[in-house]
């Protein structure tokens, strides 16, 4: 178990790296006005290698990035990759905070994958509020009517690969460094953006856009490194359920930055989202404590 200090440590990242996040989508959704998807992620992922190959001589840990070998690391870096187009793509076209919602139902799909596939025992209220924050993603969805845009399948399947990302992080090696798992991010990224040029015709960055990305991918680099380092040598059951300080930093930037004010459904199944969530964290916090007693 770990001890107080390091949660405390890993609920300060785990908030400070949810509101860096907020204000990378932000800084994305806003080049997005300028210029293709996949640009965007090319041009964010060089200035993200750049920051963290400037942290990991500052660090000294220049050694490391022969660690970059590990297998667990080499994938999550290529998911993330892939992540980071379908997230721009997004962000493009959705407010940010019904994007930030979608992208926070993680923990609902984990835990029915586990029930149906794994045979994992699933109890009436951890399934209860799965159902709940099912219902919240359709109220902010709106699948079947006018308000449904198809893009919010595209942030789904975001959704899916980003709960893949956060569990590999606890399979790396403990002898990477953050550093470098976030120089790892940034590198297969550059690559698989460029690919995007082949697909959508790339334009000459003005000044603005480019500044913009410049700041979001300083933005997005520290997001990664709080993130990682909130979920290391800490409890994720009292971590975890600050990622969901996320909605607020999204919900207020949209409204200040694009003025984007969710309509009444929305903002009912956001607040579902955020509910249910918290209590499924709060049920297995329980159960855990349950099966630690016998022993």
């Amino acid at each position: 178990m770990s001890n107080h200090a390091a949660n405390y440590r890993g609920i300060v990242a785990m908030i400070g790296g949810s509101a860096f996040f907020s204000c990378n989508d932000a800084g994305t959704k806003f080049a997005a006005q300028y210029l293709p998807v996949t640009e965007i992620v090319a041009v964010r992922a060089c200035f993200a290698l750049v920051i963290a190959l400037a942290v990991i001589f500052w660090r000294r840990e220049i050694a490391a990035i022969a660690t970059m070998r590990d297998p667990y690391l080499l994938l999550r870096a290529t998911i993330e990759a892939f992540i980071g187009i379908l997230v721009v793509y997004c962000l493009s076209i959705m407010p940010i905070a019904n994007f930030t919602a979608i992208i926070l139902v993680q923990p609902f799909i984990m835990t029915a994958v586990g029930a149906i596939w794994l045979g994992e025992r699933v109890g009436w209220r951890r399934w209860t509020a799965v159902v709940v924050g099912f219902v919240g993603m359709l109220l902010v969805v709106k699948p079947g009517t006018d308000a449904f845009q198809a893009v919010s399948l595209i942030a789904l399947l975001a959704a899916v690969l980003s709960l893949t990302r956060d569990l590999l992080v606890r399979k790396i090696h403990g002898d990477v460094p953050t550093s470098v798992i976030v120089f790892s991010t940034a590198l297969f990224a550059v690559p698989i953006g460029v690919l995007g040029s082949g697909f959508e015709p790339w334009t000459v960055p003005g000044v603005l856009p480019t500044f913009v990305i410049l700041v979001s991918a300083a933005f997005l680099v520290a997001a990664f490194v709080l993130t990682v380092l909130s979920f290391r040598g800490t409890d994720v059951s009292v971590v975890a359920p600050f990622r969901y300080s996320i909605v607020v930093f999204a919900f207020v930037l949209g409204i200040i930055v694009f003025a984007e004010i969710p309509d009444i459904l929305s903002l009912i199944g956001i607040g579902l989202i955020v509910a249910a969530g918290l209590y499924m964290l709060h049920r297995e916090t329980v159960r855990r404590k349950g099966r630690a007693v016998p022993a």
